[in-house]
Parts: structure tokens; C-alpha cells; sequence
């Protein structure tokens, strides 16, 4: 009877090592054939066998005892890396449409949790650390139980046999139901890093020039004389929204109405494309690049531009006269970077004086934002003309809840907008994903019409407005496989002021032309310097042969 008892418990240990043992082959399979893109996951090509599983079987069975502990090790960290990387490309796609970069991304950790500490407090930053560490505590865990299973679920007198058809299935490889995917995926990280390097070298040459070094001061931005500047940025204005179906013929219907009340107020519109560097966030990155003249595409560039001696158009701007403003609502902490623009004067939310509730993430509304750039900066009539650079975030995401607009001169400190907004709160849209593209749509209407009414109201014949998209929205809104084309609108009075900064490629009105050429939105800084400076054979760029232009005079 103790004899069957003995026979049973080893026969229900054996069941219970090879059940865990097929587990554990399990979890490698799943770690190595997890695609890095969502949209990857409906193929079939994606659950084929992926040969690096039995590479690893065949080396945790066949390493000796001493050797095994430390390729456990070194296998387990391999495979935590390799799928926190799959799940940060699945994001960085998603949110970005852009592959994850490791050493680039890492920079972006100070930044996310800003962010984080901004939406929800400074405990849900803390909570997201902690949460993350545990994370990796516990896949660190799990894959060492993996990998010691795998190595130590063969009975010692199997394991050459077992090894030998491992290496057998690698055999596989010549067909076309396995793959060396998971490989490939580590190869192409590695050599992000490398081109991440090679990157920061060859764009701290750029930083060194300054093709503009040679223009007299007196005669920069000449053509631009007392004539204000708002170089205006709208929070996820990108092309899908005017080319998607869903929101189409919405916002081409408000742009059509922004023109022709334009027009009857005596000004003139032209409308084109741009190409951001940026996609679905990062909204800085799209400032930095329009002023600095250069491509700010990532974290790392935009460290480096912070830390160099580029000067941008807001030097150019202070150069010639002009009182240069940062107007920056979303800005609640300390923010360094503003001594390497050298504004003169700063707005964020702290010194705009918002006395209404906060829009969940946004911190106030757009019509707010733009009021009190007016009464502080436009209104006062003894003053120099004004260079602004203006953030509008009341399309940033979560699109809930919306503003409503009210006359301008009931906004006052902005306690008006604690009850003049849409019912409904982000959570309530977000509950019904279909809502979500519905409200995208209506926040950038909702900052459109702010932009028709703040023109028409206050624009002058000593004002330029450059309206300009900051990025798309993120692929879920915009769609995969979207440009980083985003519209860009330029407002004068003076017609003669857009032909010169058009160059007569773009379309009249608010409405950009679908087949027109897009412009780098690093050349907005070269194409305004030549515009309006008075100086035969100003370059476009470091790399230009274009012909130079002359400026116009402003109307007075």
C-alpha cells in the first residue's frame, strides 16, 4: 500500500514538473512573439514559431550545473528587456507613430512624470514609479522561475536528448513557419542606439552654424516694422482634421466662415501645409523646431538645442526692437528652458491669473489665454511692437470638457468659465470610445472660432497672425500611416505681407490647397529672416540656393 502511495506522488510530481515545464515554454513563446505594434497582433505570420525558443532551451538543458545559474540570469534580464521594449514600441506607436528609441525615450522620463503630476497629483507620479518597479520586480520573478524550470524540468539522463532536438527544430528555420523575429527586434534597438549617437554628433555641428550671422541688425525684420507678430500654436491641429471624413466636413465648414469674416474685415489669408517633427505629443518639440530653424525631432535634439548657443527667430525678434512674449498656459512648475529663448516676458499659468476651474488636463481655456495676452501685451498704446509665441491647448487630450465661448469682455479673470463649458468630463466621453473622435473634433472648432473671433476683434493693420498646427493626433485619431503634415494659416491686413512669406505657393483663404507642397517647419525661421530682412542675397538656409526676395514695407 506505501509502496502505491510512493508511485502515485511520483507519478503526480512528474505530471506536475512537465505541466510546469510546458507552462514555462509557454511564456518564452508568448515574450518572443509578441509583436511591437498592436496592429500586428491580427497576423498570422506574427504566432509562428519563433526559433530563438528552442536556441534557449537548448542552452539552459545543455549548460553544465556551475554554468546554468549565470546563463538563468543573463537569459531572464534578456527577456524582461526585450519585452519592456515590445510593450514601449507598442506605445511609442500608438501614441507617437514613431518606434520607441531607448536612448533617446529615456530622456522623456523627467518630462512624463511632470505630466503625470500635472493631470493627477504628484502622488500619482510616485504611485506610477513605484508601480513600475513592481512590475519589473515581479516579471523579473516570474522569468526566473521560467528559466530555472526550463533548465532543471529535464531529468539528467534526457538532457543530451533533449538538447539534440532543440538544436533539430532550429531546422525549421528554412521554412516559412519560423522566424528569428524576436532577434531582428533586438538587432533594430541596437542599432537605434547607435544611430541615436551618431545623431547627437552631427547635430552638434548644426548647432555650431549661424547662417544668419552676417545680417546687419538694423536692417533684420525690417519689413515687419512696428507690426506685431503671433506666431500662434494649436494643440493637435494636424491634417486629419481636414482631410478625415469624420471631422472634415465640420472644420472646412468653420475655416470657410474664419475666411469669409476675415475678408469682410479687410484681411487677407493664406493657408498651406507644414510638416511637424512631432506626432500625436510632445508639442515642444514643434515650438523649438519653427524658431530654432532646425529639426527638433526628439528629446535628445531638444536637450541639446537647450544647451547650445543656436540663436532662434525670438532672438532675431529681440535683436531688432521687438518685445518678445512666451505665453504658455500649460506651464505650472519652474521652467528653465526659458533662459536659452530669452523671452522678454513670460505668461504660464501661475502669472495669467486663471480664476476658473481647470479644464482636466488643460489648465484654462484658449479664449482666456488669448484675453489676457490682449489686455497685458496688444492694449497698451506706448509700447514696443510685440513678437508672441502662444500655445492654445483647449484641443489637447482628453477633448472633455469643451469651453463655451462668451463675448470678450465678459471673460474678465476667466470665473465665467467654471460654468460655461460642455456637461460632460473626460470620463464620461472615454466610457464610449466612439464618442472620443466626435469631441477631438469639436475642441478644435471650439479653438477655431476662438481664433476668427480674437482676429476679427482685436487684428489690426500692424498685426501678422501665423496660426500653425503643433503635431497630428495620435494615431487612434488620426489613423495609421498619417503624414506629420499639420495646416498652417498666415493673417495680415497688408496683402503684401503674405506674398513675400507665401512665396505664391500657398492658397488664398483658410482653407489649405490638398495637393500643395508642405514646407519643413524648420524653415520658418529662414523664410521669415529673408522675407522681411532688406538685404540682397540673404540665404533661405545654411544648404539654400534660393533666390532671395525683397522685403515689403508694412502699411503704416
Amino acid at each position: 500500500m506505501t509502496s502505491r502511495k510512493f508511485a502515485r506522488r511520483e507519478e503526480r510530481s512528474i505530471l506536475g514538473q512537465g505541466l510546469g515545464w510546458i507552462l514555462a515554454l509557454g511564456v518564452l513563446y508568448f515574450i518572443l512573439v509578441l509583436p511591437d505594434r498592436l496592429g500586428a497582433l491580427r497576423a498570422v505570420e506574427t504566432w509562428w514559431l519563433p526559433l530563438e525558443l528552442p536556441l534557449i532551451v537548448f542552452v539552459l538543458v545543455a549548460a553544465p550545473g556551475v554554468l546554468r545559474a549565470l546563463v538563468r540570469v543573463v537569459i531572464a534580464f534578456s527577456l524582461a528587456v526585450v519585452l519592456l521594449f515590445k510593450i514601449a514600441n507598442m506605445a511609442a506607436y500608438f501614441g507617437f507613430a514613431r518606434p520607441f528609441s531607448p536612448l533617446v525615450d529615456a530622456l522623456m522620463v523627467p518630462t512624463l512624470l511632470d505630466t503625470l503630476s500635472k493631470a493627477a497629483g504628484k502622488g500619482a507620479a510616485i504611485g506610477a514609479l513605484a508601480g513600475v518597479a513592481v512590475i519589473v520586480l515581479l516579471l523579473l520573478t516570474l522569468l526566473a522561475w521560467v528559466t530555472g524550470t526550463v533548465g532543471s524540468g529535464v531529468h539528467q539522463r534526457n538532457r543530451a536528448g533533449v538538447a539534440l532536438v532543440a538544436l533539430a527544430v532550429v531546422g525549421l528555420g528554412f521554412t516559412q513557419y519560423a522566424s528569428f523575429n524576436a532577434s531582428r527586434f533586438v538587432r533594430a534597438q541596437t542599432v537605434m542606439i547607435a544611430q541615436s549617437l551618431r545623431d547627437a554628433e552631427q547635430f552638434r555641428v548644426q548647432l555650431l552654424e549661424n547662417p544668419f550671422a552676417d545680417l546687419p541688425v538694423d536692417q533684420k525684420l525690417a519689413g515687419l516694422k512696428n507690426v506685431d507678430v503671433l506666431l500662434i500654436f494649436v494643440e493637435a491641429y494636424g491634417r486629419a482634421a481636414l482631410d478625415n471624413p469624420a471631422y472634415a466636413p465640420k472644420l472646412r465648414a468653420t475655416l470657410q466662415q474664419f475666411g469669409a469674416e476675415l475678408q469682410e474685415k479687410g484681411f487677407a489669408a493664406r493657408s498651406g501645409w507644414m510638416v511637424s517633427p512631432t506626432f500625436g505629443g510632445e508639442s515642444y518639440l514643434a515650438h523649438s523646431t519653427a524658431v530654432s530653424g532646425l529639426l527638433v525631432n526628439d528629446q535628445q535634439r531638444y536637450v541639446q538645442l537647450l544647451r547650445s548657443q543656436r540663436r532662434t527667430l525670438v532672438h532675431d525678434f529681440n535683436d531688432a526692437g521687438w518685445r518678445t512674449v512666451a505665453v504658455m498656459p500649460e506651464i505650472t512648475m519652474p521652467w528653465p528652458e526659458a533662459d536659452y529663448f530669452t523671452f522678454g516676458k513670460i505668461y504660464t499659468a501661475q502669472n495669467l491669473e486663471y480664476k476658473g476651474k481647470s479644464f482636466e488636463y488643460m489648465t484654462m481655456p484658449d479664449q482666456y489665454t488669448l484675453s489676457a495676452f490682449q489686455t497685458r501685451e496688444l492694449a497698451p498704446t506706448d509700447r514696443k511692437p510685440v513678437m508672441a509665441e502662444i500655445a492654445l491647448v483647449s484641443s489637447h487630450i482628453p477633448w472633455a470638457p469643451i469651453p463655451k465661448p462668451v463675448p470678450w469682455e465678459n471673460v474678465g479673470d476667466g470665473s465665467i468659465f467654471t460654468t460655461e463649458r460642455t456637461p460632460e468630463t473626460a470620463d464620461d466621453v472615454w466610457r464610449t470610445p466612439s464618442r472620443v473622435p466626435e469631441f477631438y473634433a469639436l475642441s478644435i472648432d471650439y479653438t477655431l472660432q476662438t481664433l476668427k473671433s480674437f482676429v476679427t476683434t482685436y487684428g489690426n493693420e500692424r498685426t501678422l497672425f501665423i496660426i500653425i498646427g503643433d503635431h497630428q493626433p495620435m494615431t487612434f485619431i488620426a489613423g495609421e500611416g498619417a503624414p506629420h503634415d499639420v495646416p498652417v494659416h498666415m493673417i495680415a491686413k497688408d496683402p503684401a505681407i503674405l506674398a513675400a512669406l507665401d512665396e505664391g505657393a500657398w492658397a488664398a483663404g483658410m482653407e489649405p490647397d490638398a495637393a500643395s507642397a508642405p514646407w519643413p517647419m524648420d524653415s520658418l525661421r529662414a523664410r521669415i529672416l529673408q522675407a522681411f530682412t532688406r538685404v540682397a542675397n540673404a540665404p533661405l538656409s545654411a544648404e539654400s540656393e534660393a533666390p532671395p526676395q525683397t522685403a515689403p514695407q508694412a502699411k503704416p
